[in-house]
């Protein structure tokens, strides 16, 4: 039985094996932001591009609703009826004006507290699915851990004060990156405008509180997220943005100019971040065949690898492939060979099956008859 041998072959980063989207160009000093807090991550890998006390608890405001509007649309049925009572009609601060005995359906109260950041609409959802705001703020803070965000802790559904309420901008994107996974959340996040209505008929009126929501200049488009804002938080912002072909998420917490900030952010990772791409399928490697049709076979990528990193990062970018040293035929088409991975220092970014993109049939041999 053939033993069955991998070679690693450590590849430093070639810049010519990639298409790359800009200019490499050194960042040098940090950004004039006024957030007390602040980061930018790579929706792809959660590679942190750039950060400012990122790892610091401060309170979140409304960007709370975030992860109080994904439990919705994970564990509850949006089309379950929610009966408004007294104490979700009186919570302070933004709403959407819930009165006392409305029936709304679970899906439309998340429209509200994520689109037109609904305090009401929050507390509406919370007591629905875990019967107060407490019990609810324990699955948040559950859900919270499973992202691997473990120093944030959340006290209520809607980001109003509260004593040890505190969520840092980097836990707070690792949630948010989570969260643009599910599509309903996405959509829900992306939409300036929309319309509710309750069993009676009532029409409710949204419109998303993050002016930046659609904003297109020199290369950044803005596809959400959540503002937030109280006295004691200041302003903030979480945002997703499509920045030349990638998808950014950026956070601002306790900012004076949530808008600015967040500009100046994705304006970072559009000059002086880096971009690599390798699509699926493209060939990139051969591979011996024993007795084929073909001595060799490409092997590729099996899914596209996206990576953004920091220019001055670029020297502790690498690439990794572990192949197999042939192939026997016949081999088909999408036959696994090995891996890449792209790794950031010691941190592993991505990783993807190699497959063979061709199938390769076994040789025929032919034997001749020799004279009587």
């Amino acid at each position: 039985m053939r033993e069955i041998l991998r070679c690693c072959i450590l590849i430093s980063f070639l810049i010519f094996f990639f298409s790359t989207s800009d200019k490499a160009c050194a960042a040098e000093g940090a950004l004039p932001l006024t957030a007390d807090a602040a980061v930018l991550i790579d929706y792809q890998t959660g590679t942190v591009l750039y950060g400012s006390n990122a790892t610091r608890p401060l309170p979140p405001a409304s960007t709370t609703k975030i992860l109080a509007g994904l439990l919705s649309l994970e564990i509850g049925d949006g089309k379950d009826t929610v009966i408004i009572d007294n104490y979700t009609a009186s919570v302070e601060g933004t709403s959407i004006y819930l009165k006392s005995g409305q029936i709304l359906s679970l899906r439309d109260l998340t429209k509200g507290a994520l689109i037109n950041s609904g305090n009401d609409a929050a507390t509406a959802i919370a007591i629905h699915l875990a019967g107060n705001e407490q019990q609810f703020a324990s699955l948040m803070n559950y859900k919270a851990k499973t992202v691997g965000c473990w120093q944030s802790r959340y006290y209520n559904p809607h980001g109003l004060p509260q004593v040890g309420h505190a969520v840092s901008a980097y836990d707070m994107a690792r949630i948010t990156r989570y969260a643009l996974k599910n599509k309903n959340f996405r959509c829900i996040v992306s939409t300036r405008s929309d319309r509710i209505r309750d069993a009676s008929g009532k029409v409710i009126k949204l419109y998303n509180t993050n002016r930046l929501l659609g904003h297109r200049e020199r290369g950044i488009e803005v596809v959400g997220v959540k503002t937030g804002t109280t006295s004691e938080a200041g302003e903030c912002l979480v945002a997703a943005a499509n920045v030349k072909g990638q998808l950014l998420i950026s956070v601002v917490l306790g900012s004076s100019n949530r808008y600015a900030d967040t500009l100046r952010l994705f304006e970072f990772g559009a000059k002086e971040c880096h971009s690599v791409q390798i699509r699926r399928n493209t060939p990139c490697f051969q591979v011996p065949v024993w007795r084929g049709s073909q001595s060799e076979v490409a092997a590729g990528p099996e899914e596209d690898i996206s990576v953004v990193v920091p220019t001055n990062q670029l020297p502790l970018l690498e690439k990794r492939v572990y192949l197999e040293p042939y192939l026997r035929a016949p081999c088909a088409k999408g036959s696994r060979v090995g891996r890449m991975e792209i790794v950031l220092g010691n941190n592993l970014l991505y990783s993807t099956e190699l497959i063979t993109l061709q199938d390769i049939s076994k040789r025929c041999f032919s034997i001749k008859k020799g004279f009587r």
